[in-house]
């Protein structure tokens, strides 16, 4: 008494706190930083010096080529393993199917198994070539399970297969150093070490000659650029400390144009390392959407869809985008994309993009052939959420080129819920499709826009809601008695106002409603949100007739 009090009202002001859209964790492979640990970076931070080399490095080069002038991104680093892989076996020679393939990669092989006599298993003998029909071993009696020496491989036909004359199984086997070609005549050249990054190693004798006497260019990027030409060192060895491999010329003479190729695979994580890498980066930020870079199958993509379930559990709506790999050196696009279809075919998930668009990405000194996904995210990044990634005025995706061939491939992959690029008649550079997710065709998150901008509103739907949380309702048979709903409405209302206000706007509109007679002391407050969207175009349709001037049919005499 005979005081003055001072009290803060908070809240009052109409502030609503702001989203997390446009905020991206990536996690992949490098061969820096500490697994799981997450990074803050920009586009002004030093990757290299940060993360190292490696897919993550490379990805994250892509997504700041992209994403605008002030972006920031949580890279999180994941402990890789050594690629490598067997490609699925092809049939020649005959109806019939292709046995599986069991085992793992010793080394690089061009394997041809061909059936020498007829019969079943136990009957019918077979020869197999490891060097793609150089030369032939023994004829040897074709098992159920046959094991193809040197490889780590075996073939797995069924008990009840036969096998005709002439008919052969096909399939390669690669390590994380690619076979090296050579041509040209001369000597060869080894390559060696363990693969930190990809690359497409070129090496070209520019003048003939023995160690410390003939010279030689490198590239990195399958012969787009080249480093200056060198002497062939006295040692014969030229490390690649970056890639973390060495090539070693022999001590013995060189002719000028011979060439070598090798292609290096890059370390490939595991969905369990990835998802032990996240734990800790996840439950510290908050992120729109989870970015995981390196070859994934679908059950890495089942994997990360149980994550996102995981989230949207915990009150904190978020998505994953993945990649597909890369074809193998045996796959032409109908292979690759015929693999790609029926890893999608009894797969969906509606909070799981995957990315199988590659082709060369250039930065400022190399081209380099990879997954698109960073570009993709990049410009995610760098939209509003009601806004396609695919809209044409944004201009194309000029750090990358499609490889020949592609557009026939992908209207297939598209509808098939893949994110892909394509090109139109008429304009230059490729541009992106349909952003799609893996959900179900009848679903209404098929579009990633569509899942961004509900993503958005659910968060700050809920943040608004929580102010009322233990709230006093009020009377809600009283004329405008029910003070706290009225409140807990205003709230939500004011929050997706910063959506239709937005500009430009993410939400049409939208309608907020309270269900009148709902027993709120038992069974709480049910509030219907209907959210109402931007359309997106997606097809336009150009009808044109001709008519002469001054004709009956000239619309300009019409009324």
């Amino acid at each position: 008494m005979g005081n003055v009090f001072e009290y803060l009202i908070d809240g009052s002001s109409g502030l609503v706190p702001e989203g997390v859209d446009g905020l991206a964790m990536i996690a992949g492979v490098c061969s820096k930083g500490q697994p799981g640990k997450p990074y803050l970076l920009s586009g002004r931070s030093d990757l290299e010096g940060t993360l190292g080399v490696g897919p993550l490095t490379d990805r994250l080069r892509d997504v700041f080529a992209t994403a605008g002038q002030d972006s920031s991104v949580i890279a999180v680093p994941v402990a890789g393993q050594a690629a490598g892989y067997a490609s699925a076996v092809t049939r020649l020679g005959s109806l019939g199917n292709a046995p599986d393939l069991l085992g793992v990669p010793q080394g690089n092989f061009d394997v041809v198994v061909q059936v020498d006599s007829a019969g079943g298993i136990g009957e019918a003998t077979v020869i197999i070539s490891t060097d793609n029909g150089k030369t032939w071993g023994e004829p040897v009696t074709c098992t159920s399970g046959l094991t193809v020496a040197d490889t780590g491989m075996t073939l797995l036909f069924a008990e009840d297969d036969s096998f005709e004359e002439g008919t052969s199984y096909n399939f390669i086997v690669r390590m994380p150093i690619g076979k090296v070609y050579q041509y040209g005549d001369g000597p060869t050249v080894t390559v060696s070490g363990e693969v930190l990054a990809a690359a497409e190693l070129q090496l070209e004798i520019v003048s003939g000659g023995g160690l410390n006497e003939g010279t030689y260019r490198l590239s990195v990027d399958g012969g787009d650029n080249f480093d200056k030409t060198r002497t062939i060192p006295a040692d014969g060895k030229v490390e690649l400390a970056d890639y973390g491999v060495s090539v070693t010329f022999a001590d013995a003479v060189y002719s000028g144009g011979c060439v070598y190729t090798c292609r290096l695979l890059a370390p490939e994580p595991s969905i369990v390392e990835v998802m032990a890498a996240l734990e800790t980066p996840l439950n510290t930020y908050d992120v729109e959407f989870v970015y995981i870079v390196g070859p994934s199958d679908s059950v890495d993509w089942a994997a990360a869809s149980v994550k996102a379930d995981e989230l949207w559990n915990a009150h904190r709506p978020t998505y994953f985008k993945l990649e597909t790999r890369l074809p193998y050196e045996n796959e032409d696009l109908n292979d690759f994309s015929a693999w790609l279809l029926s890893e999608r075919a009894d797969f969906a998930a509606r909070f799981v993009q995957v990315c199988c668009q590659f082709g060369e990405v250039s930065d400022s000194t190399q081209r380099k052939l990879r997954n698109w996904g960073g570009l993709q995210a990049g410009r995610v990044i760098s939209i509003p959420v009601q806004r396609a990634t695919g809209r044409v005025r944004d201009g194309n995706i000029s750090q990358g080129t499609l490889p020949d061939g592609w557009d026939a491939v992908q209207p297939f992959l598209e509808d098939a819920g893949y994110l892909t690029a394509k090109t139109y008649a008429g304009l230059a550079g490729a541009y992106w499709g349909d952003s799609r997710t893996l959900a179900e065709d009848t679903s209404d998150y098929r579009y990633e826009e569509v899942l961004r901008t509900v993503f958005k509103a659910v968060r700050l739907e809920r943040t608004a809601a929580l102010n009322s949380m233990y709230d006093e309702l009020g009377d809600p048979l009283a004329p405008g008695g029910a003070v706290g709903l009225n409140y807990l409405k205003a709230n939500l209302e004011n929050a997706l106002n910063t959506m239709t206000a937005a500009v430009p706007p993410e939400l049409a509109a939208y309608v907020v409603e309270i269900p009148p007679n709902q027993d709120f002391v038992n069974n709480g407050v049910a509030v219907e949100t209907t959210l109402i969207g931007i359309p997106i175009i997606r097809e336009i349709k150009l009808y044109n007739r001709y008519v002469y001037a001054g004709s009956s049919f000239d619309p300009r005499l019409e009324g």
